[in-house]
């Protein structure tokens, strides 16, 4: 049955090593296909033709494609699917067989023929901010997330990698929860970190740190 409206729980989710199949293979199908291999998933492919960067990712060994129309069996131990087809029959049929088959299945740009939906996402290394309309203006969307990306400048891939670098080493000095949460509330400050660029990120992140635990100790 095909959706009409739905109420979406935001969620991210990890494909490593999982099998993700996109029907499709045009300009669209290669956005969503290099987006899965970022994300660590084993990419299918399954269309009767292919643009060329397609076919040298096939060449490169990075994804696999079965050159054809697409068929129930092209599901078989699929995890998500994605149909990015210019066939408004082909994505209905995809759409049918992965709903029935229970696959996670989004066609793109038809949020009536998907369980799921794909955000707008802001990536700063392992920070990532995902904004939905829950598909009724992705153009909304994505100018929200233009202006995170000025808000949220790449420094913030050093401060997540920093932070999580500290977070592994406080389990041991700071072993308490609720000391921990103290720490973490008088260290993370949105004003302090804008104000960080350049190779000076991580030391005065640490030097922050420092004064933080000074804090606590008292």
């Amino acid at each position: 049955m095909e959706r009409t409206a739905a109420k979406y729980y935001p969620v991210f989710l990890e494909l490593t090593g999982r099998r993700c199949l996109v029907v499709g293979a045009g300009k669209v199908a290669l956005r969503k296909v290099r987006a899965l291999l970022e994300a660590g998933a084993e990419v299918s492919l399954v269309s009767p033709e292919a643009l060329e960067e397609l076919k040298k990712l096939v060449v490169q060994g990075a994804i696999r494609w079965r050159r054809g129309e697409f068929e129930d069996g092209d599901l078989d131990g699929v995890f998500l699917v994605i149909g990015a087809t210019d066939d408004p029959e082909v994505n209905r049929r995809v759409y049918r067989a992965a709903d029935k088959a229970s696959r996670m299945v989004n066609i793109v740009d038809e949020p009536e023929l998907c369980n799921f939906i794909v955000p707008s996402v802001l990536t700063r290394g392992d920070f990532q901010v995902a904004v939905s309309s829950g598909g009724a203006s992705p153009i909304l969307a994505r100018k929200v997330r233009e202006v995170l990306g000025y808000r949220f400048g790449p420094e913030y891939a050093v401060v997540v990698d920093e932070l999580a670098r500290l977070r592994r080493e406080l389990k041991e000095r700071v072993p308490r929860e609720e000391r921990s949460r103290q720490f973490w509330e008088m260290l993370i400050d949105l004003d302090f970190f804008d104000s960080l660029e350049g190779p000076e990120i991580r030391a005065r992140i640490k030097e922050r740190a420092e004064q933080c635990l000074s804090q606590l100790a008292d």
